[in-house]
């Protein structure tokens, strides 16, 4: 028997209201739902909404480290194809290139074979960096920056350079520091720092290496090394202190000495043992006569390292 036209409009419309109930019955409060369907419907969208939300986040964080990689990539090409020697106190040609760029440019740091490759910039206090690409663009990634309190021109520079750079998950910046962490084949493999100040170029040999604590929390006696603040060492007695607290504290043993009236390079970087670790590595500029090579077949790991309170810590 067929069905007459208002009848199967009906009909069509009780399919339809049928069909759209079952496409959103799963997520969207229908009526009649109990309350048991009303609340994991509710869940399940606040599941959802969180779903979007960490998508968005992951999709910015994955476009702030592209751009960051490619901003690092256009960088490192425009300062090595400008690297030629120049006269002493004249400015090296890759440097004019990116204080054109960024006039807070202070120098280039790398380490041959590895991921640390940049351009390194000083602003008036270590805080404008830390969320600023080389450009000027808001970027968590920041920019490898030296301590605003060293002095680096072209006749003088601190006894002691400190450069910072944030331990990026995708490498970039200070992210592949942690390769030395008690790893002693990559320590051989990789035993200088090429770091040139805008008038000079100079290579440095890593002589230490560790993870410390910054928060008088940390440590049972309250005393922190603050390794950051050793950056005029022209005091004999405090430059022989800073060398043996490193040493007692270093991951490593080498035949790179180190002694009064060296210039200095330090490394640092957050660590990811604990709150506000830090991982530091230190060189000593190559002596005028001296070349760069570095004997590393007798360097090991120091059993005896000084390391973390870690019971005060963890406690």
């Amino acid at each position: 028997m067929s069905m007459s036209k208002d009848a199967r409009k009906a009909y069509e419309k009780a399919v339809r209201e049928k069909e759209k109930k079952k496409r959103g019955h799963w997520l969207f409060i229908q009526k009649g739902d109990s309350a048991k369907e009303i609340a994991s419907k509710i869940f399940t969208q606040l599941c959802v909404v969180v779903l979007i939300a960490c998508g968005v986040i992951l999709g910015n964080e994955l476009r702030l480290s592209m751009s960051a990689k490619k901003l690092n990539e256009t960088l490192k090409g425009l300062y090595l194809s400008a690297v030629e020697a120049v006269t002493e106190g004249e400015m090296l040609p890759g440097a004019k290139d990116l204080i054109a760029m960024n006039p807070d440019t202070i120098g280039y740091v790398r380490i041959s074979g590895t991921e640390v490759d940049f351009p390194v910039v000083q602003a008036q206090d270590n805080d404008k960096y830390l969320a600023t690409a080389f450009d000027g663009s808001s970027n968590k990634a920041g920019t490898v920056f030296l301590d605003y309190r060293c002095v680096l021109d072209a006749h003088k520079r601190s006894d002691n350079l400190i450069i910072y750079g944030h331990n990026q998950r995708d490498r970039t910046m200070f992210g592949s520091l942690k390769d030395y962490k008690n790893n002693i084949d990559h320590y051989k493999k990789h035993p200088t720092v090429t770091f040139n100040s805008n008038y000079h170029s100079d290579e440095y040999k890593i002589f230490a290496y560790f993870v410390v604590e910054t928060q008088p929390s940390q440590v049972s006696d309250g005393k922190v090394f603050d390794y950051q603040n050793y950056i005029d060492l022209s005091d004999r007695a405090l430059f022989d202190s800073f060398i043996s607290k490193i040493g007692e504290r270093s991951q490593i043993i080498t035949d790179v000495d180190v002694k009064y009236g060296d210039e200095l390079l330090t490394l640092s970087t957050c660590s990811n043992e604990f709150d506000n670790s830090r991982f530091v590595i230190f060189a000593r500029k190559v002596r005028k006569g001296e070349d760069s090579f570095v004997d590393v077949s007798s360097a090991r790991l120091n059993p005896n390292a000084k390391e973390p309170d870690w019971k005060k810590i963890f406690g």
